[in-house]
């Protein structure tokens, strides 16, 4: 019985790799997991610039002419199937708290009139998804975004000769990855998840990273936000490559903060045994796609 389940296994087709792609306005990102013989896992890890222009503030310029690089691109990696991530600036996301007495049957009729209100759009022209926040019963962090956005990436996908099999929102892959990987943080420490204009504030605790707060404003009232915001952070991280990032990190040094920026820690190793390179921290987002996908 062993033998013969052992040969079924081996001679079953390997499940088609799926490959996390993370596009700013300087940079897509690509990592993707795969399995040599045996079942050994692999990993595959790219990075293209993009011309000036292409992308700008996470809204796709040169919709044809990035369509075409990334074909391109895509083509020498042999995966075509892709998890994406919309820019963070691209979503809005509140914190709702439940009414009390709700029924287990209402909460997504209420989420979605929660997402409707607060983009002042009727649902049929947003997509939204939820999570329940750990800790705090009855809250939900609440994520939203116009039609159009998801519309244009799941086309962007299709004009490069892909399948899109899951869309995401850039800070939200992150988080993933963070959880999975970085691990060792002190309680209390945080990582300021940083876009072109959003910031985003994970909370270790209990062993995991936990939403905080979010804020997106001008360059300007983000960093004052954040500084007000912050309190007493045992340990401070900052993720991103914005101009925005760039910024909040020279703020956060000149207000005494000692700030680090975190490369994808413990898997930095593996990758490096499997791609011939480690990740730096540019790749959370990408990495974070890739493993949702994988595990979904």
């Amino acid at each position: 019985m062993r033998i013969a389940s052992f040969i079924a296994q081996s001679l079953a087709p390997a499940p088609r790799p799926i490959a996390g792609l993370d596009i700013s306005d300087s940079h897509v990102r690509w990592v993707a997991f795969g399995q040599q013989a045996r079942g050994r896992p692999s990993l595959q890890c790219h990075e293209w610039p993009l011309q000036a222009g292409w992308v700008e503030g996470g809204r796709v310029i040169e919709f044809a002419a990035l369509a075409q690089a990334l074909e391109q691109w895509v083509a020498v990696t042999g995966v075509h199937r892709l998890a994406m991530a919309l820019p963070a600036e691209a979503c809005a996301s509140i914190v709702a708290e439940q009414p009390k007495r709700q029924m287990p049957w209402q909460r997504h009729a209420w989420l979605a009139q929660q997402a409707s209100d607060l983009l002042a759009r009727p649902v049929t022209q947003i997509s939204w998804s939820a999570h329940a926040l750990p800790g705090r019963s009855g809250c939900w962090r609440l994520m939203c975004t116009a039609m159009e956005w998801v519309q244009d990436w799941q086309g962007l996908a299709e004009a490069a000769g892909c399948e899109l099999v899951c869309l995401d929102e850039a800070h939200q892959a992150s988080w993933r990855a963070l959880d999975r990987w970085h691990q060792g943080a002190t309680p209390g420490a945080m990582v300021l998840q940083v876009g072109a204009a959003c910031v985003q504030a994970l909370q270790a605790v209990d062993g995991q990273w936990q939403w905080a707060w979010r804020v997106q404003a001008p360059a300007d009232d983000v960093i004052a936000q954040c500084l007000m915001t912050l309190g007493p952070a045992s340990e401070l991280a900052l993720i991103g490559h914005s101009a925005l990032a760039a910024a909040l990190y020279q703020g956060l040094q000149d207000a005494g903060c000692v700030v680090s920026q975190p490369a994808p820690g413990g898997f930095g190793a593996w990758a490096a045994e499997h791609s011939g390179s480690e990740l730096s921290d540019a790749f959370w987002p990408a990495l974070g796609l890739a493993c949702g996908s994988r595990l979904a």
